[in-house]
This record gives structure tokens, sequence and C-alpha cells, in this order.
């Protein structure tokens, strides 16, 4: 017997089975909308990250470098490491090279004792203990603010230069032992792979890892220092690039320098001196006493290795640090107002500032006759062949 339906229930029905179908069309419709075509996912996909910001360009280029390094490569380590200190003060270095010429029998550590109270950092006080290097440095005080300024901008690259230069100084034969300095060459093994690229394993067959020879010049005998002096254009060989011929300063007249055996280097007479060196240069770069200053992007491994021999140290300056493990920073409060010619440097050094080096007395006021006169003293052109900070870019 068929069912009968009453025509108000059907109508209930058929109401309800229209409702149900219209919501779930309209949620259909809000899944559809909810989620993006296929193409739209790959066009996102394909998108190129962001290009990171480009790391600023280098203030002086190599053959700049190369040119402001070539006289002093062949230094010594700890004297080269004084030198690239004080050459960070030009207006003090000029200041220094004319007290030196106004008192020519002082040298070693009586010169040292005599200047104890003039307003210079512990690098150039330690300098006019040697009269013939004064008298260098006071040829062109326009390569002595360029060696600086690269020091301060790039002190990696200025390193980098030292090593290249002795390694050509040696295949000519200019640079060897003598009863001056030693001269040794050590192979250092390049650094690990870092995390970030993981080193393939090496097969059983192949090369033994890559090395880098570092090339170290010392004192014979560390209380007698000897001031080499030399041609740039004779000792390196060819030169390599011609547009920015290397640096170089005569002796001057009246200065004594004797000539060695080896090609075209010479020597000051000896400097009997106690304290006179107080640094040196960890070619290594990569102790763990330079890490207490990751907090300075200066010294986090830029190359400024420069190691202080504090109980030195003291004696030059009459401060009584006790810290034995120092590393050298620059400190503006010396620089006597002479601009940084890196806007990077400038930056980092700002003269408002507090003093941050191991020396930190500013220079008093009653200085400033002395220092607007080494200022002036920059600014007057040179003879000798340099060229300018910045040129050459």
């Amino acid at each position: 017997m068929p069912l009968q339906v009453k025509p108000r229930l059907l109508a209930l029905l058929c109401a309800a089975a229209a409702s149900g179908a219209g919501g779930a069309l309209l949620l259909m419709r809000a899944l559809s909308a909810a989620t993006p075509p296929a193409a739209t996912v790959q066009q996102v996909q394909a998108m190129p990250a962001a290009p990171l910001a480009p790391s600023p360009a280098p203030a002086f280029s190599t053959a700049q470098i190369d040119q402001w390094v070539a006289p002093v490569a062949l230094f010594p380590d700890p004297l080269l490491s004084q030198v690239l200190m004080a050459a960070t003060y030009p207006a003090s270095v000029v200041q220094a090279v004319q007290w030196s010429h106004d008192n020519p029998t002082l040298q070693g550590d009586a010169a040292i004792a005599a200047v104890a109270n003039q307003p210079w950092d512990a690098s150039v006080k330690s300098l006019v203990a040697f009269p013939q290097l004064m008298a260098l440095m006071g040829e062109n005080s326009q390569w002595v603010q360029s060696l600086g300024d690269a020091f301060l901008a790039q002190p990696q690259a200025v390193m980098d230069s030292v090593q290249k230069l002795r390694a050509l100084a040696q295949q000519t034969g200019a640079l060897k032992t003598t009863p001056q300095q030693t001269v040794t060459t050590v192979a250092k093994p390049s650094p690990p792979a870092t995390p970030a690229t993981p080193a393939r394993a090496a097969p059983s067959d192949s090369p033994a890892p890559a090395t880098t020879t570092i090339i170290k010049i010392e004192p014979a005998d560390p209380q007698v220092v000897y001031i080499p002096s030399y041609n740039p254009a004779t000792v390196y060989g060819s030169w390599a690039n011609t547009a920015y011929p290397p640096v170089y300063l005569p002796p001057p007249p009246g200065q004594q320098f004797t000539q060695s055996f080896a090609r075209g280097l010479g020597y000051s007479l000896g400097v009997a001196t106690t304290y006179a060196l107080f640094s040196s240069i960890d070619w290594d770069d990569d102790d763990d006493h330079h890490h207490h200053h990751d907090d300075d992007d200066h010294h986090s491994h830029h190359g400024d290795n420069i190691n202080i021999n504090v109980n030195n140290y003291n004696r030059i300056t009459g401060e009584r640090l006790s810290e034995n493990n120092r590393v050298w920073q620059h400190n503006p409060a010396y620089r006597s107002g002479v601009p940084y010619a890196d806007p990077h440097v400038a930056q980092r050094f700002h003269q408002t500032q507090s003093p941050v080096g191991l020396s930190a007395t500013a220079a008093p006021a009653s200085r400033d006759a002395q220092r607007q006169a080494a200022l002036q003293t920059l600014r007057q052109p040179s003879g000798a062949q340099v060229n300018a900070p910045g040129a050459g870019r």
C-alpha cells in the first residue's frame, strides 16, 4: 500500500533539502576563496629573496696600500707594529720628529724619558728612541698620515701587504737573516671549515690542507735595535703597479746607515734600549685573548693584531696597568683634530667619544698652539711622491 504524505510535510522536506544544498554550496565557495590557485603558490615560491645590503667599498686599493707599506715592510715586527700605531697620530709624529731634530744627542731610553710629559701616545713616544727613524719619518708627513689611515681602515690588508712584500724581498735575496735581525718563515695551516660550510670528507689520496706562509722578522738582540734603510724599487724587484710607485725614504743627510751584504738593504747604527719596544705582531690573529673585544667590531679579527708588553708600556707612559694580555686600540684623543680619511673610521672614532685606547689622557689645552703648528705642517705639500688618501679608488 503506497505511503501517503501530507502536503504540508512534503513542503517542509523539500525546503530542508534546498536549504542543505545551499549551505553546502556556500561552504564550498568559502573554501575556494581561502585557498589560492596552484599557480599563485608557485609564483610566491619562485619570488627571489630580498638582496642583502652591499658591503661598503674599501677605502683604499691594494695598490695604494702596497705603495705606503713598502718603506716599512722589512722592519722588525716590534718596530713595524709601533710605526703603524704611531702613524695613526700624524700630528704627534710631526711634533716628535721636530723634537728629535732639536735634541740630536738623545736616543734610546734617555730620549723616551725626556718626552715623558709630551701629549703623545706611547707609540709615538717610543719612536724618539731612534733618531734615524725619526729622520726617515720626517721626510714625508703625508706618507705617515696615509699609512695610518690605511691601517685604521683596512688593518688586515696592511698586514697582508707586509707579508706579500716580504716574500718578494726574499725572492730577490734582499731579506735574509743578518747580524742585525733574524728572519724566519713558518707555515700556518688554513683555518678549518666553519659549521655553516662544512668541508667534505677528503679521500685518502687527496693533498694535504693548504697552508699560509708567514715571514717573521725579529731583532737579533731585543735590546739593540737597527733601523733598516732600503730602496723599495730595488729590494722588491720589478714593481707590479707603476701607477702607484712605492714610497722611498732615502737616508737623510747626516744620518749614518751602513750597507749590508744583502741586496740594497742597509741598517742604522744600533741603538741600545731596554723598553722602547713594547709591542709585537700576532700573525695568527686567532687566539682567545682577542675574544674579550668582540663587543668592539674594530677588534674582532680585523687584522690589527698588535699585542702589548704591559711592563714596557708602563715604563714609557708611567701608568700602572696590571693586565698582561692586552691588544692595541687606537685612541682618538691623541688624533689632535686630524680628520680621518675613511667615513666609517670617522664614525667609529667620533671625536666626542671618551678615550677608549690604552692611553686615556687627552692632550692638555696648553698644547693647542703646538697642535695647530703640527696640523699646518701636515697640510703642507710633501716633496716625496705619494698619492693622497682616497686617490685611485
